[in-house]
């Protein structure tokens, strides 16, 4: 008896282990043979496209874009392109660091994209070109991408972005609405002479201050960590250009005829490739007409 009690006892702990049948229709797998959903996948950004951007958001510090809009919309940024970053530049642990070759073709690559869409050298008007990177949890999960964006500047020398409505193709050619030209000039006050504080596009038939004659760019190498030295660099590659374009000898009365302005990029720009220093010619007094090719007579010499 008591035998057969335990072999009972068995057979009822087995049976309750035992699964119970599946439903009329079910294989008992637990997705019915459905197929599995598929890999996570990162999303690379398309370009061309234009975006609009949260009040006091930054390109390069937004972590995840918005949906695109219609460029002919209300928008602070325009994607130019998509590069790919490949070979060593993609193996490594973390995004390309800025000064490094990785980078400086990235940004070259970028500004080439944008010259094309623009028409001219970028830097020839009032814009501001980053090579914004995926964040690290980006490039941890194999994200190599990196964008080329464009943004419209308000005024020359200050990082100060502007809503656009419609795209910057072509808005560096001929009479584009971004090309650098007649600025207003502003001196703080109090300031010592030759003292800057601000600099704001003009109409070239109203009184005005200072243009735009074109850019310098010194040769490759370090930054130069000297103020001073970097000032006296900028003056003397800026002083030819400002000659040129105002059909002036550049020879010891150049200082007596007009004074000049410099507008070098930062250091940041520089360990990108962008040596650039945008030279502006800047007379004694505020004229209502452009310099370019006046000469002498628009620009005689003077002690005033």
């Amino acid at each position: 008896m008591r035998r057969a009690l335990a072999v009972l006892s068995v057979l009822l702990l087995l049976s309750a282990c035992a699964p119970a049948p599946p439903p009329a229709g079910t294989d008992g797998d637990l997705v019915n043979g459905w197929a599995m959903l598929p890999a996570a996948a990162l999303v690379v950004p398309v370009a061309p496209a234009c975006f609009e951007l949260p009040a006091g958001a930054v390109a390069g510090d937004v972590t995840r874009w918005p949906e695109p809009v219609d460029c002919a919309a209300p928008h602070q940024v325009e994607l130019v392109s998509v590069g790919q970053f490949a070979g060593a530049d993609a193996d490594r642990a973390t995004p390309p660091a800025s000064g490094g070759a990785g980078l400086k073709a990235a940004h070259a690559k970028c500004s080439a994209d944008a010259n094309a869409l623009l028409g001219a050298d970028w830097r020839l008007g009032r814009l501001a070109l980053s090579v914004d990177l995926p964040t690290p949890s980006q490039w941890d999960a194999g994200a190599r991408w990196y964008r080329c964006n464009l943004r419209t500047l308000e005024d020359p020398d200050r990082f100060a972005p502007v809503t656009r409505s419609g795209s910057v193709r072509g808005a560096l050619g001929p009479g584009g609405d971004l090309l650098l030209g007649c600025v207003s000039v502003t001196q703080p006050a109090g300031g010592k002479a030759g003292e800057i504080d601000r600099i704001r596009p003009a109409r070239c038939d109203q009184p005005h201050e200072a243009e735009f004659a074109g850019m310098f760019e010194p040769p490759d190498g370090p930054y130069p960590p000297d103020p001073g030295t970097r000032r006296d660099v900028n003056l003397a590659g800026c002083r030819p250009v400002v000659a040129r374009f105002a059909g002036v000898p550049d020879d010891a009365n150049f200082r007596s005829r007009t004074g000049l302005i410099t507008m070098p990029f930062d250091k940041a720009a520089w360990e990108l490739g962008n040596r650039a220093v945008r030279c502006f010619v800047w007379p004694p007094k505020p004229v209502a007409t452009s310099l370019k090719g006046g000469g002498t007579k628009a620009l005689p010499i003077t002690t005033a």
